[in-house]
């Protein structure tokens, strides 16, 4: 066992999936990319998606993470919807207000 109080939130986070993901079993995760940076999150929806493919596991996960959203190759319920539908993640409001945000301040980018 990993000693936590040493590690970063982040760190726990990955730790635990390196560690104590086993095969064929279901996981609920909430937000698991809370505590985790933009790369990272991308780097532990990457894993998730191996660990489906190569390990047999299944996963819930609750996420507001347009990131985790994009890489994950999953089935995604819209519950801000009145009818909990399947939605594309482009097509999720929380994903659209960082879009059209980065959309508002795109000149900002594009400063030399």
């Amino acid at each position: 066992m990993f000693a936590q109080e040493k590690y970063s939130n982040g760190e726990t986070a990955f730790q635990f999936f390196e560690e104590f993901i086993r095969p064929n079993a279901l996981y609920l995760l909430d937000e698991p990319e809370v505590s985790l940076s933009p790369s990272n999150q991308v780097r532990l929806a990457e894993k998730i998606n191996e660990m489906a493919r190569l390990l047999g596991c299944q996963f819930i996960i609750a996420t507001h993470s347009p990131f985790m959203l994009g890489i994950l190759n999953a089935k995604i319920y819209d519950l801000d919807s009145k009818d909990f539908k399947v939605s594309s993640w482009t097509e999720l409001e929380n994903v659209r207000y960082f879009y059209d945000f980065f959309e508002k301040h795109k000149a900002e980018f594009e400063e030399e």
